[in-house]
């Protein structure tokens, strides 16, 4: 029964996707500077404010697997799920760039990106450009770009929210912002307090955050720091083996096992208006502390990071042969330095058995230029030269030492065909530099070579009156794809599996997106996604892996859901969540005999405003599902080990807004 319905809904609604915030937003990831939001690329999502602070997410890795229009997955136990845009399975955290106000949130190793420690309150929009962002931004963008904007103080004086919620497996929250503006500066400060048993046993989870804005302004420029920290405490559970899933899914094989995570970020912002050029600058610094004990393997490992960026940039509005045009130049230079220490406990990380030491510094040049050609045609150009140079020190080997030139470039075109439709199509070149994890352990021995890719996309958008609809295509052509392939044997190993470049790969995909307002009290939206990823050519250990999927790869994904103000200041929120069947990771040559299993999920939230009160109730997993999101196959290929997810939980809030 619980299929038919959801079948039901999704054969009802799947070409409906994401609502966009107003017409008007501002966006900031398409040039590096406000611009409105019918200006920006037609590939452009944006979820507002008001879509967060109504859906039944609780932090920003789940918010964005469910308005977002990509997959995300859970191979650790931790609440930083990993992000996966436009299928690129366990590598889809280094193919989306995610960037927070604009700067580079992605470390250079294989931890995911620390999303969960950014208050989902501190959110103004999130801005997601799909398929792009190389030539702004640099490496990594492949799969896209994820910009979280967070609030800057706004106008009002001084005004503050506070919510405190509880729910299912021992979890309490507690969120607070503030708010504090004068004429020309302000001040806002968001904190957040999580702790939760979670599902799983010895999977308890602490974190603080901490963000927050300071900023001074007027007609013509503004200058702004923005900073934060977090601290994480989380127990790991560990995989369970398929026994184990069937017959105790909330255990753990691995009581003793924990990590440790402390951080924070500091970035100055200035922009300055002379005329028709605007200026701006950001520099940028965080720091990070990780440990993680493995009593189950004897292993403890400290890392400490440390990364610093740089990125002057002018737009000037010009208009040759009388084409309103906009011109963004701009230079990025970063530097990403990182110790790490193994040791058998956390008592002997004084005395290392085993430690890496790596740098990598880079400076690229880019440019961008956006001309309306008619009042329907709008062309955007750009290319990209940067500079790479790593160092990487491991215990017991040579020193290593890499420059590469990777370029990024990209061609779009939109054309309005009336003012209700727009068709748009875009080429372009991305990379991506392999990690200091990946460059660690290769087949070879070297450092990897740069990612590169070749992308095409094209579609068509129609807004009229309450009806939103977008739909594209895109192809994607990899060379020398970062990936670990369990069927390569390292030189100087007899044990196979190790990182590797990898033959040409093939991903192409369709995008539908879409929402309408039904009525003044009904609204629904969704999106629906159909994607491949395949091995192009290849032999790896004697297997030929041509025309062979990728793993983690999910075929179809689909996200429908509903708001119905049912009453007056009341609100009822429906979600529904498909993923499709994908491999087992480390099933490169397909032939374990099974898929992982294709799940749907069902989400509900009510919630009532009365006076400055907001009290909402919400039911995840409303039919309460037993799936996993990730699992990896043995190296025999008979079983798999996976990380079961939780069942129905049930949590509740109640926020004040004080005026």
């Amino acid at each position: 029964m619980k299929r038919c319905v959801v079948a039901a809904l999704i054969g009802a609604i799947a070409p409906l996707a994401l609502a966009q915030s107003t017409e008007d937003a501002v966006i900031v990831t398409a040039t590096r500077f406000p611009e409105r939001r019918l200006d920006a690329p037609v590939g452009m999502t944006v979820i507002s404010a008001e879509e967060i602070a109504r859906d039944t997410a609780r932090t920003l890795p789940e918010l964005l697997g469910r308005l977002g229009g990509m997959y995300v997955r859970n191979n650790s136990g931790s609440p930083d799920l990993q992000l996966d845009l436009r299928g690129f399975g366990i590598t889809g955290d280094q193919n989306t760039l995610v960037l927070l106000d604009g700067i580079r949130l992605n470390e250079n190793d294989l931890s995911p990106t620390k999303l969960s420690a950014i208050p989902l309150q501190s959110i103004e929009r999130i801005e997601i450009l799909r398929g792009s962002g190389a030539v702004l931004y640099g490496g990594g963008a492949t799969g896209g770009t994820v910009n979280i904007v967070t609030k800057d103080p706004g106008p009002g004086g001084k005004n503050a929210d506070v919510l405190l919620g509880a729910g299912s497996y021992g979890t309490a929250e507690a969120r607070v912002r503030a708010n504090f503006t004068g004429e020309h500066s302000g001040a806002s400060l968001s904190g957040s307090h999580v702790e939760s048993d979670n599902y799983r046993v010895n999977n308890r989870l602490r974190q603080d955050d901490l963000i927050g804005d300071l900023r001074l302004g007027g007609a013509n420029g503004s200058l702004a720091m923005k900073f934060g920290a977090d601290s994480q405490s989380l127990q790991l559970p560990g995989a369970r083996d398929e026994n184990q899933l069937a017959s105790d899914p909330r255990g753990t094989s691995t009581p003793q096992d924990w990590s440790t995570r402390d951080g924070g970020f500091i970035t100055l912002l200035g922009r300055h208006q002379a005329g028709e050029i605007e200026l701006a600058a950001d520099i940028g610094y965080r720091a990070q502390i990780a440990t993680g004990n493995f009593a189950s393997q004897s292993s403890f490992n400290e890392a400490r990071l440390h990364a610093l960026t740089f990125s002057p940039r002018l737009r000037w509005n010009l208009a040759p042969w009388d084409l309103r045009s906009s011109l963004v130049v701009g230079v990025d230079w970063g530097n990403w330095d990182y110790d790490r220490r193994i040791s058998a406990s956390p008592s002997t990380i004084s005395n290392p058995f085993f430690s890496t030491v790596a740098s990598q510094d880079s400076s690229a040049v880019y440019f961008q230029y956006n001309t309306r050609l008619s009042e329907a045609a709008k062309l955007t150009l750009g290319g990209r030269i940067q500079r790479v140079e790593n160092d990487l020190v491991q215990s017991g080997f040579a020193s290593q030492h890499q420059v590469r030139s990777p370029q990024a470039g990209e061609v779009g075109l939109e054309y309005s065909l009336s003012p209700a439709w727009t068709m748009f199509g875009r080429v372009g070149t991305s990379f991506r530099v392999a990690t200091v994890d990946e460059n660690s352990f290769t087949a070879t021995g070297n450092l990897l070579e740069p990612q590169t890719a070749q992308q095409r996309e094209a579609g068509a958008e129609y807004r009229a009156n309450s009806l939103k609809l977008r739909v594209s295509f895109y192809d994607m052509y990899l060379n020398n794809e970062i990936y670990f392939s369990p069927l390569v044997t390292p030189v100087g190993s007899t044990f196979p599996g190790a990182n590797t470049n990898l033959s040409p790969t093939h991903r192409n995909g369709l995008e539908l997106f879409g929402s309408v307002r039904a009525s003044s009290d009904l609204e629904l939206s969704g999106d629906a996604i159909y994607q491949t990823a395949k091995f192009r050519y290849g032999t790896y250990g004697g297997v030929d892996v041509s025309g062979k999927d990728i793993p983690l790869v999910p075929r179809a994904l689909v996200n429908l859901r509903t708001a119905w103000l049912f009453a007056p200041k009341t609100q009822l929120i429906a979600a529904v969540s498909y993923v499709g069947h994908q491999r087992y990771d480390n099933d490169q040559d397909n032939t374990f005999p099974r898929l992982m299993p294709a799940y749907a999920l069902a989400d509900l939230k009510i919630s009532h405003s009365t006076g400055g009160w907001n009290l909402s109730a919400s039911i995840s997993n409303l039919f309460d599902k037993k799936y996993y999101s990730y699992a990896i196959r043995n190296t025999a290929g008979t079983t798999f080990n996976a990380y079961p997810q939780a069942g129905r939980t049930f949590f509740a809030s109640a926020e004040y807004a004080f005026k």
